[in-house]
């Protein structure tokens, strides 16, 4: 990997797991450093990574979001357990704060104050070294507050989640709740604004009255223009100066409305951001539609007591490509366990520099991916009424005869109503199931597991096909049930079946391919682990074997029954 980098500059690299791919963008950044380039960052996509890799190198600079850090102007005026976090209250108004720091010096607003812990970070971050962050937070300080100049050098961990993390980082929605009280608030400081305010709000009831209740909903390009018509006429500038001053003269009160104060800002601040989503969910003579915009409401018989919001619209970025290429330090470095095509990669996330691929230290016979010849199809519009119900039923029995042998499993589904049904088989059939819900996460209830509780692990694929690690015989058996191919009622695969047609196909196919390596990666993380795959659907033989990399072919066996896998698996890891 390092004479790749040195030979090649900007580079994707895909490594497998556990070849030191941390240690390497650690080293790149830290050579870097030394010769003093600075901005250096190091991104990746979530808080959990981050942790990660802050414990195997403390001196990284740790930058986080606001809704990681409290904020102290409210300490002295809410009650302890009323606190909000910094991402919670409308920050940019709240010009008399004495917590803040100034992004120059250092100080605080007030000699002598608590610095702000998020401002302090940004402000400590900022004075040199490698700064290590989410995507998400490395997103909003190139694109928005352009606060570091381009990084002379950026590196991606987990560079396969990037156009994911920036899709959901750049999608918002807005909601009935929020909009009634933004207009009521701008209403008590006589802002004219209010009105046309409240126009929006009813334009957007009544659209989104027009469709099916329960079912996330398309609009098109007439209904997205008459949200617009009513959006444009706003003047974002006046109004915030309005709020600015309403708040400074205390005609607001900062504590009872700071919620709404929180989402009008959020409204004020976002007019033209908003203006140009809806403006990018609109094809036009030279391009696609580059964004979807789609509507959910709820009957009010159906709300809970505490359930203010009805109506939502959600905007939802879709082309990042430029996006992240317009983000990118002058050397880029991704890195990936996981990279598969890197046409599609490219196409995805805009990042195109050379691609290596990289075998694997490990031993190919201490892993083995069994595809049975007798499970069944699981996809859809293949199955039976019994097929799906049987399937985990089968699960469930071998994870009792393996743990009959003294060996722990991982099953990953694709819906919680699949991980439901298997909680419940579990019960029935004597196994020690472990999972999330009832106020567990799932990040609590893998910890639970990795510290012995419990039988299996299962969780549905959107939080166990990453993130959970299970090496040193943890889990040395994984059970997955069906690749998770997009939902055709969904916007989202409504979208990309219209912009893509055919060739969408390849797009998924990519998709599922890196969720099963992902999936297959969470119990052998060094060369001395032990584990075994078994994929359970029968569309899963369309492409697994296509999509392994070439140390791990070996390790593949499709010509056995589903109890011949059971029994191979038993021989491998012998009896505990």
């Amino acid at each position: 990997m390092f004479r790749i980098i040195s030979e090649n500059g900007s580079v994707t690299i895909e490594s497998p797991t556990g070849s030191g791919k941390t240690a390497v963008e650690y080293t790149v950044l830290k050579a870097a450093d030394l010769k003093r380039k600075q901005p250096l960052f190091l991104i990746t996509p979530n808080k959990t990574l981050v942790e990660q890799i802050r414990q195997e190198f403390p001196d990284l600079k740790i930058a986080l979001g606001r809704n990681e850090h409290p904020c102290f102007y409210y300490q002295d005026k809410l009650p302890a357990d009323k606190q909000p976090m910094a991402d919670e209250i409308p920050c940019s108004l709240l010009k008399d704060c004495p917590h803040r720091v100034d992004q120059e010096t250092g100080k605080t607003f007030v000699e002598g104050a608590i610095p702000c812990p998020y401002l302090k970070q940004k402000f400590e971050a900022k004075q040199g070294g490698i700064v290590l962050s989410t995507i998400a937070f490395y997103l909003f300080t190139q694109l928005f507050s352009k606060e570091w100049e381009q990084p002379e050098v950026l590196v991606i961990d987990e560079a396969h989640r990037m156009a994911e993390v920036v899709r959901n980082a750049l999608s918002y929605e807005i909601t009935d709740w929020h909009l009634r009280k933004s207009v009521e608030l701008l209403r008590e400081i006589g802002a004219e604004e209010a009105e046309l305010l409240h126009d929006f709000y009813k334009k957007l009831v009544h659209i989104i009255k027009s469709k099916p209740a329960h079912e996330r909903t398309m609009l098109n390009a007439r209904e997205i223009r008459a949200l617009m018509e009513k959006l444009e006429v706003i003047d974002q500038s006046g109004l915030l100066r309005k709020l600015e001053k309403a708040v400074r003269e205390k005609v607001i009160d900062v504590v009872e409305k700071r919620e709404t104060l929180k989402k009008l800002e959020v409204v004020v601040k976002d007019l033209r951001r908003y203006l140009r989503s809806f403006e990018y969910s609109l094809p036009d003579e030279n391009r696609h539609a580059l964004n979807y915009t789609y509507a959910f409401y709820k009957d009010k018989e159906e709300k809970g007591e505490k359930e203010h919001v009805q109506y939502r619209l959600v905007v939802k970025c879709y082309y990042v490509a430029p996006i992240i290429k317009k983000i990118m330090g002058k050397t880029t470095v991704a890195l990936s366990a996981t990279i598969g095509d890197d046409e599609v990669f490219g196409h995805e996330t805009g990042i195109r520099n050379p691609c290596f691929s990289l075998e694997s230290n490990f031993p190919s016979d201490n892993a083995r991916l069994f595809m049975p010849t007798d499970t069944l199809n699981l996809a859809k519009n293949e199955r039976g009424n019994r097929d799906l119900p049987k399937s985990i039923r089968m699960v469930a029995r071998a994870c009792k005869r393996l743990r009959d042998k003294g060996h722990r499993s991982l099953f990953v589904t694709i819906s919680n109503l699949e991980r439901d049904k298997f909680m419940m088989m579990a019960e029935e059939e004597g196994l020690k199931a472990i999972s999330y819900g009832n106020g567990v996460t799932a990040k609590e209830a893998a910890i639970r597991f990795r510290d012995g509780e419990g039988d299996v692990l299962c969780g549905t694929a959107s939080n166990y096909a990453e993130g959970v690690d299970l090496p040193k015989q943890i889990a040395p058996v994984i059970f997955f049930l069906r690749p998770g191919y997009p939902n055709p009622k969904d916007p989202g695969t409504q979208f990309e079946e219209e912009r893509f047609g055919g060739s969408r196909w390849a797009l998924w196919n990519w998709r599922v391919m890196i969720q099963a390596l992902q999936v297959r990666g969470r119990n052998i993380r060094s060369t001395k682990d032990l584990g075994v795959t078994i994929f359970i659907s029968q569309q899963f033989r369309r492409f697994v074997h296509a999509s392994l990399p070439k140390w791990l072919e070996k390790a593949y066996v499709n010509d056995r029954t589903f109890d011949e896998c059971i029994s191979q698996t038993e021989e491998l890891l012998g009896e505990k």
